[in-house]
């Protein structure tokens, strides 16, 4: 636990891309404020925006996408809905790609689950084919449930360091609140709890039934919901556990590289310890290595994960 209410500005300082980071935080504010005050039905979440009722993640995509045209800095943006790479300021060579999933688990928020927002910054704007880890500078993930938690991993500090959206009201009627640090992870250990993803693999994948039979019978904690971001963001809070998904034999992976596994991986994996982990690239055989994910061969390139 952090001692103080140290702000996120404070803890950004003078790293590179601090404003890039601190203007997807503020926008990762009226994101959470769309997702509390999201009517859903039983097909999908929506919100206003200038009058229209726009899906709640298509208002998280343009809320983010806003934030980073104001920041200020010339910019390469690419999403997981529109995966081609599009320039902030046109007039201006970029200086980095800022690579976003901007709500992911958007269908379970009709049922109250928590979900997140993942995003990234690369040291390559002209190009994210082919990209490594070693060309990423930051990445971060927000979680939106009972509390709005942001996590930053930057290549300039230790560990992951957690902060909480505090103030304001639950409809932004009273300003969009603050950030304030809440928990500094350094550590990840080895524990029974396990998050296992796409269980539906465990039909044709003999060996992942076997593996989920061996954390049953082994009285391993059953804790998924469903969310990537909160199932894999819950191994940093409890310091230990395993998030799983793979792909049944023949299959295509679901999640996807660039956009997903990832940022992910490296917002868990900057400087700790104790932590082993694998994205391996569907059809390449190839896993990760010491940089973050091994490259991505395309934007659409999906990977199987265990962390």
């Amino acid at each position: 636990m952090v001692g103080s209410e140290e702000a996120l500005e404070a803890w950004l300082g003078d790293v590179e891309a601090a404003s890039v980071l601190q203007a997807l935080a503020s926008a990762c504010m009226s994101v959470s404020c769309s997702v509390r005050t999201a009517s859903c039905d039983s097909y999908a979440c929506f919100n206003e925006l200038g009058g229209e009722q726009l899906a709640v993640d298509m208002l998280a995509e343009e809320a983010l996408l806003e934030g980073l045209r104001a920041c200020g800095l010339p910019l390469v943006t690419s999403t997981l809905w529109d995966q081609a790479l599009q320039q902030t300021v046109s007039d201006e060579p970029a200086k980095y790609a800022v690579v976003l999933d901007p709500l992911d688990g958007s269908s379970i928020i009709d049922t109250n689950f928590a979900v997140g927002t993942l995003f990234s910054i690369w040291s390559s704007p002209t190009s994210l084919v082919n990209v490594t880890g070693r060309q990423l500078i930051a990445a971060g993930a927000c979680t939106y449930g009972p509390r709005t938690s942001l996590y930053l991993a930057h290549g300039q500090r230790a560990g992951v360091r957690e902060f909480l959206l505090v103030g304001g009201a639950a409809d932004g009627s009273e300003g969009p609140g603050r950030w304030v640090a809440a928990n500094d992870y350094e550590a990840l250990g080895e524990g029974k709890l396990f998050s296992p993803g796409n269980l539906r693999a465990m039909t044709e994948h003999t060996g992942y039934a076997e593996l989920v039979r061996y954390w049953q019978e082994n009285s391993y904690q059953l804790r998924y919901t469903g969310g990537m971001v909160s199932d894999t963001m819950q191994l940093l809070i409890k310091g230990r556990g395993v998030y799983v998904t793979p792909a049944a034999p023949g299959k295509r992976p679901r999640p996807r590289l660039l956009y997903e596994a990832g940022q992910l991986l490296r917002t868990i994996r900057t400087r700790m310890s104790g932590l082993m982990w694998l994205a391996g690239v569907a059809g390449t055989g190839r896993g990760g290595h010491d940089g973050g994910p091994d490259s991505c061969s395309s934007s659409c390139s999906r990977t199987r994960v265990c962390v």
